[in-house]
């Protein structure tokens, strides 16, 4: 009896440690349309339409994965798995919320929307756009996924890296509306700064993050990744000074 005791402890254990070693399969609804050299891509649907928009998402994330894993020195055995909604109603009912696009960390996944027809240019950029978006935020999160934490720190790296943030900078420059919602800095800091400011938001903070990566380079980025709540001993400033200096630099770009 002991040891038959210590033989179902031993298969408890190694069912507890599997549990959370191994992510539960959450594509059983879902039909694998297209697997690539770093990610396995679902959808509900495989018709003609779904199987290419997907295969241009495809393409897109696997030409920005190795820049990104090597920008943030990441390295993972899996390959991410990726699901495509093409229903944005369903999407949103999935979610449980107004987006287009989300990393899921409870079961690292990216999960997006993107429509069938990608024929229009702007439309074709910006879901493209938002795969690497979120392509951005699953390598900093698995990197530490407690930086989903600093709102800004996360979605400002996801608008610099997927280099969503230079057309709208060379916009609003080129159109004279440059910064004229600059957020102060307890604006900035506050948890609902997103809900409150919108695109502005991720625009802010996007240009934060080149700032930082112009004046203190990638490596001191990457610390901060992994270490948020340590930024000025990394950047040997407090925060007011590299609000000020970042504003200052961002409202006159030419000095």
């Amino acid at each position: 009896m002991r040891y038959k005791g210590a033989a179902l402890g031993v298969l408890l254990l190694l069912g507890i440690s599997a549990f959370f070693l191994f992510p539960k399969n959450t594509h059983k609804d879902l039909i694998l349309i297209q697997e690539t050299e770093h990610g396995l891509f679902y959808s509900p649907t495989n018709d003609s339409e779904t199987t290419q928009m997907i295969h241009i998402l495809a393409l897109e994330f696997d030409a920005h994965y190795t820049r990104l894993s090597t920008m943030f020195h990441f390295e993972s055995e899996r390959k991410l798995p990726v699901h495509v909604y093409p229903d944005y109603e369903a999407f949103r009912k999935m979610i449980g919320r107004d987006t287009e696009g989300t990393y899921d960390a409870r079961d690292k996944t990216i999960k997006v929307y993107t429509p069938v027809n990608l024929e229009n240019p702007n439309t074709r950029r910006a879901f493209t756009d938002q795969i690497t978006h979120e392509l951005v935020h699953a390598v900093i999160q698995q990197v530490n996924p407690k930086v989903g934490r600093t709102k800004w720190l996360d979605e400002g790296t996801a608008y610099y890296a997927s280099n969503q943030f230079e057309a709208e900078f060379e916009s609003k420059l080129l159109f004279g509306s440059a910064f004229l919602d600059f957020p102060d800095l307890e604006q900035f800091q506050q948890s609902d700064y997103f809900n409150k400011a919108g695109g502005a938001a991720y625009f802010y903070s996007g240009t934060l993050i080149d700032y930082i990566i112009d004046e203190y380079g990638i490596d001191a980025l990457n610390e901060i990744i992994c270490k948020p709540n340590r930024m000025e001993k990394i950047l040997n400033t407090s925060l007011e000074e590299l609000y000020a200096e970042w504003k200052s630099r961002l409202q006159n770009p030419e000095d």
